[in-house]
């Protein structure tokens, strides 16, 4: 059975920043609070006309070019976003078009804010069956179009950005010590309502899939247990760290760079206080970004590479926590 490896990464943001200043006449808040909850100064916009499909398509280019592939190289297409350009059917049938795809599976996943990593493992594991030789994770979120800045809302809405991230993977000979190592996955339904969107759906215990109530009462836009999703995501981080150094037969030492979902960085503070991750090793870019759900995680990848923080040989940890609950781990050597 062959190894896969990532052979390319490209991403995706807007170009209208929008401050917190901005954000302040979105909604009642202030610099001084977002920064103080949730360290973030800035993050973009995508325009009106703009879809989920569309950034992720520029990303989708990006990482293929990158990977020094043309386009009908790639045998099988991968999405993951909360922000689909509709309803049904999935986002990556409106994303395939986009990249002259016709013809080869796609395929939607919805593991929100871990949708790299749980893309990435699937990936791998179509790679080293010898199923496909090129398979590209799209990972692609238009959050601003879900703001919500009602007092209810405003605890998520003010974190929120958009943007896209892509990866392209592909095998590596056996005898190369380059490659993903392994990935790990775990949920837990239990907490699929400390951080969801109630309307639409089949679950309301009604008739209709939805009504004028919902969107009155606020149903169609996310609600979040603050409190229960900081202290599951510094937990299931945390755990997802020491659980791939495990299986790994490895130390903190022996990883070169730890790339975490860009959720908020008191988060990300607190899981390097509760694991004693050397914090210069740890790529952060929440500050400037916000939290663009599932993008998050191959935006920072990316830019890592961008900085030369990452390099060929460099031994990688990517880990991840969202709404369901899901998190899970990516250990790989570029």
């Amino acid at each position: 059975m062959r190894r896969s490896r990532i052979l390319g990464t490209g991403h995706y943001v807007p170009p209208r920043v929008v401050t917190n200043f901005d954000v302040m006449q979105m909604m009642d808040t202030s610099n001084e609070f977002i920064v103080a909850r949730t360290g973030v100064e800035r993050r973009r916009h995508a325009q009106p006309h703009e879809s989920a499909s569309d950034l992720g398509a520029r990303a989708a280019r990006a990482a293929v070019d990158d990977a020094g592939l043309t386009m009908d190289q790639i045998n099988l297409v991968i999405m993951n976003t909360i922000t689909p350009d509709h309803a049904d059917p999935g986002c990556a049938f409106f994303l395939q078009p986009k990249l002259g795809l016709s013809g080869i599976p796609v395929l939607d996943i919805r593991q929100q804010c871990a949708g790299l990593i749980y893309g990435l493992s699937l990936a791998d594991h179509f790679v080293r069956a010898g199923t496909y030789d090129h398979v590209l994770v799209v990972c692609s979120e238009v959050l601003s179009k879900r703001i919500d800045g009602s007092y209810d809302g405003r605890n998520i809405a003010i974190l929120l950005g958009d943007g896209a991230g892509a990866v392209v993977v592909g095998p590596e000979p056996k005898a190369s010590e380059r490659g993903i190592r392994s990935t790990i996955l775990h949920a837990d339904g239990s907490g699929a309502k400390a951080l969801y969107t109630a309307a639409p759906g089949s679950g309301l215990g009604r008739a209709d899939h939805l009504n004028h109530d919902d969107i009155d009462t606020g149903r169609i836009h996310f609600r979040m247990d603050g409190k229960a999703v900081f202290e599951n995501g510094v937990a299931r981080m945390s755990q997802a760290l020491f659980e791939s150094l495990a299986v790994n037969g490895l130390t903190m030492d022996d990883i070169d760079v730890l790339i975490p979902h860009q959720a908020n960085l008191r988060m990300l503070e607190a899981i390097v206080e509760q694991t004693g991750f050397p914090q210069e090793k740890v790529f952060i870019n929440v500050a400037e970004y916000g939290n663009i759900a599932s993008a998050s995680l191959p935006i920072a990848f990316h830019e890592a590479r961008q900085a030369g923080m990452i390099r060929d040989g460099s031994t990688c940890m990517l880990v991840a926590f969202g709404s369901g609950f899901v998190w899970g781990s990516v250990l790989l050597r570029m």
